[in-house]
């Protein structure tokens, strides 16, 4: 007997298979397959579970649980639902056509044959995609339910996930660089990095830049945190292992829990430098490799990297500001500046440079409506971007750039001319000023990149 299940590996769930065979013997469930003691004492609420609710136990033989994959060390009450179920089919305790061999089995028992959800499923459906799960009592996600072993019926429950944009960057003020920033973050997706004075308010941008973010969508692999996308914000002082993941067991690392959100990186040059190095794949969404030993899992990066520092020591030097008294060595402030290695820097899009001097008059509101403006123009006319190409402007002025600094110019340049496009009641195929928007993109994706390269000279 062979049934489908899920086991708590590291922390995260995954797919599990559970086998059963009887063998004469003591009547005893023997779990095989490194369970740990939560797994074990599930014997005694199986077995409770199953006489409560009327059923036979085997007193004459062993049952003997086998869980794969046998290496990992697994922990999980879910499995209590799928062995209880095995039982009773393997006894003919139930007929085989109530349970589908397709389903995945994953629910907690109670002594009086009670069936609950564990709590970590909801967590972990947007990995499941659109395999069926049978499951307990509970309302967070889509599945198939059973509510006591009393009474073997399942039911499928349809529950729409509950999605809260959070507000607290709407309610904000910001100033008009701020506020542009937001608006091309948002639209972009581009990994944005942002420089400049200590106290300056980088740190509370980057953070409202998640209430801007698109609806998350179905069909999207995303884990979602507090009714959102999430947003994962580690310490500089964190290790490579811890970031990345992996380890014995394949620890999930902080790139896969932000699948689809906003990894903020909150004074990015004190990372370990090991760590900056080990993201310039992941930020060009190459495929990265856990493995160890004879096992590996294989993670596709989907998130959007903001970066927040300060470029001096001191905390107040930026190129716009060349001026500045600093206490520290000109070979100390060098030395900093030199961590941005230039595959690293070409892997971010925007570049903002903050200073608290300005004052924030721009409502966040009304950034939100220019986000949701050009979004919803973008949706009903797709047909559009083609007609906002011009690659003779390539040839002609940006043949110096990498191939990464172009596409970056060209997208920016895009939306500036997709959202001029949408404002104006011009004949279809009309292009409103190109070399205008490519202007505006420049102040964005090239030149704060050039100065930032000329360092402190």
């Amino acid at each position: 007997m062979k049934l489908k299940s899920l086991i708590q590996n590291a922390n995260r769930l995954e797919v599990a298979e559970v086998e059963i065979e009887f063998i004469p013997g003591i009547p005893q469930i023997h779990f095989l397959g490194l369970p740990d003691r939560i797994i074990k004492e599930s014997f005694y609420r199986i077995k409770s579970a199953l006489k409560s609710s009327g059923f036979k136990f085997p007193l004459t033989s062993q049952m003997i649980v086998n869980i794969k994959p046998n290496h990992l060390r697994k922990s999980s009450r879910g499995v209590e639902l799928a062995v209880a179920l095995g039982i009773l089919l393997k006894t003919d305790q139930l007929e085989g056509a109530i349970v589908n061999s397709d389903w995945i089995i994953y629910g907690e028992l109670g002594l009086d044959g009670n069936v609950y959800e564990p709590s970590d499923l909801s967590l972990s459906m947007s990995y499941l995609k659109d395999q069926p799960v049978l499951t307990g009592r509970g309302t967070d996600s889509n599945c198939y339910r059973i509510e006591s072993l009393k009474n073997i019926e399942i039911n499928f429950t349809s529950n729409p996930k509950k999605i809260v944009r959070p507000t607290a960057g709407i309610e904000r003020f910001y100033t008009e660089e701020e506020a542009e920033f937001l608006f091309l973050a948002a639209t972009s997706g581009l990994h944005a990095l942002l420089a400049g004075d200590s106290g300056a308010g980088k740190s509370t941008l980057a953070h409202s830049l998640n209430s801007f973010l698109a609806e998350p969508q179905d069909r999207e692999n995303i884990r979602i945190t507090d009714f959102w996308r999430p947003v994962v914000a580690p310490h500089d002082s964190i290790t490579k292992a811890a970031f990345l993941g992996g380890s014995q067991n394949l620890y999930e690392g902080e790139i896969e829990r932000v699948q689809g959100g906003i990894l903020l990186l909150d004074e990015f040059l004190q990372f370990d430098p090991e760590i900056i190095e080990a993201l310039r794949g992941p930020m060009t969404g190459e495929k990265l490799r856990i493995s160890r030993g004879g096992s590996y899992r294989e993670i596709t990066p989907d998130f959007q990297v903001i970066a927040t520092t300060n470029l001096c020591p001191c905390g107040k030097w930026t190129p716009s500001k060349p001026n500045v008294g600093c206490r520290f060595s000109r070979l100390k402030c060098t030395r900093y500046l030199e961590k941005f290695s230039g595959p690293v820097l070409d892997r971010f899009g925007l570049l903002l440079y903050s200073t608290y001097r300005q004052k924030r008059k721009i409502k966040g509101e009304d950034v939100f409506k220019r986000v949701q403006n050009y979004r919803t123009f973008l949706k009903q006319n797709p047909e559009v971007i083609p007609l906002l190409e011009q690659p003779q402007i390539f040839e002609s002025y940006y043949q110096s750039l990498t191939t990464r600094r172009k596409n970056y110019l060209q997208k920016v340049a895009r939306i500036y001319a997709l959202e001029d496009f949408a404002q104006v009641s011009s004949a279809p195929g009309k292009l409103l000023e190109p070399i205008k928007h490519y202007n505006r993109a420049e102040q964005w994706v090239i030149r704060p990149f050039e100065q930032l390269e000329k360092g402190m000279s």
